[in-house]
């Protein structure tokens, strides 16, 4: 299996790492023909030293890995690729998967995978490459660049969740490779239900990120305090409306029965965790905000509906973008 990683920041790069690992005790798979694309410095760190991983799963070290700076430098090369992984920020989606399909790196048997956070994602990905080839992850782990070269997982919730855009159950070869990416370290399973898993991620990164990113504080801390509480409810109460609206089915019937499970599974194992949206801050990047709270703020818009709580906490992490940025 041949895999391209297109947008190897910290979370590309474990998935990438991990997969591309010899055999040892913790595996079973033996390591996969896997390439990177993502920033010249990180490439370079990797493609000299190979890459570190540390954290929670471990230490292990990743020195099979292709590396390249850009699209263009792939296409130099071998471009038969089985998997091409999307983990660009959900507002680079839609060039990123441009980008590969003019370089003509979907092939006939080419699947794309997105594992990114926010909406909109599967469905910019499916009008350009279709949605038979359009694969949508729910990754509830959490990893952070601590240098170039050197990526650590911070965080473990649950397993990623593989499902087809088209809402179709999984056929063998979404089996085969929720197996293979289990067997490479990562766990993985599959779902004919993606959607209720990306919108289950949603709740549980609206409540969280931007918050988190406005105070400061890991997601620990928003659970404790009454006036933090309120916020991360209204904004639940907010999605379940809209969800009711537009008639996407969820796991949950009401948000209170979201929020016992939020409370009591959810925040505790990532308790200690920082909004990957407040490392993004301060390192003077965009955030993902458009994505979530926002997506979630225009979705409703179209539906005749004012969602004012996540209207507030996209504007205010937007207001915070601009102020980092002078």
């Amino acid at each position: 299996m041949k895999i391209l990683v297109m947008g190897a920041g910290a979370i590309g790069s474990v998935f990438g790492g991990f997969l591309s690992l010899k055999p040892n005790p913790l595996q079973k798979a033996a390591g996969l023909d896997v390439s990177l694309v993502g920033r010249f410095e990180h490439m370079q760190a990797i493609k000299e030293k190979g890459l570190h991983i540390s954290g929670i799963w471990g230490e292990y070290y990743a020195d099979n890995l292709k590396t390249f700076a850009s699209v263009q430098e792939v296409i130099k090369g071998d471009k038969d690729f089985d998997l091409i992984l999307l983990t660009v920020k959900s507002y680079d989606t839609r060039e990123a998967t441009e980008k590969i399909v003019k370089a003509n790196l979907v092939g006939g048997n080419t699947w794309v995978i997105s594992l990114q956070n926010g909406l909109g994602n599967l469905e910019t990905i499916a009008e350009i490459v279709g949605k038979e080839k359009t694969v949508g992850g729910r990754v509830i782990f959490g990893a952070e660049l601590v240098k170039p070269g050197w990526v650590k997982v911070t965080v473990y919730a649950d397993k990623v969740i593989l499902g087809k855009a088209e809402g179709e159950p999984a056929d063998e070869r979404l089996e085969e490779i929720a197996k293979v990416f289990t067997e490479c370290g990562i766990p993985t399973a599959t779902t004919e239900g993606i959607e209720k898993f990306i919108w289950g991620k949603i709740l549980y990164n609206c409540a969280l990120n931007g918050l988190g990113t406005i105070l400061e504080v890991p997601y620990g801390r928003l659970a404790e305090r009454k006036e933090s509480r309120w916020i991360m409810e209204e904004i639940i109460k907010e999605i379940f409306l809209l969800a009711k609206k537009k008639r996407v089915k969820l796991f949950w019937e009401e948000a209170g029965e979201y929020l016992k499970v939020f409370y009591d599974s959810l925040v505790p194992p990532t308790k200690e965790h920082y909004s990957s949206m407040l490392q993004d801050i301060k390192r003077g990047k965009r955030t993902e905000i458009d994505a979530l709270n926002g997506s979630i703020v225009e979705l409703a818009k179209k539906e005749g509906l004012s969602l004012p709580i996540n209207q507030v906490v996209t504007d205010l992490v937007k207001f915070k973008e601009k102020k980092i940025e002078g």
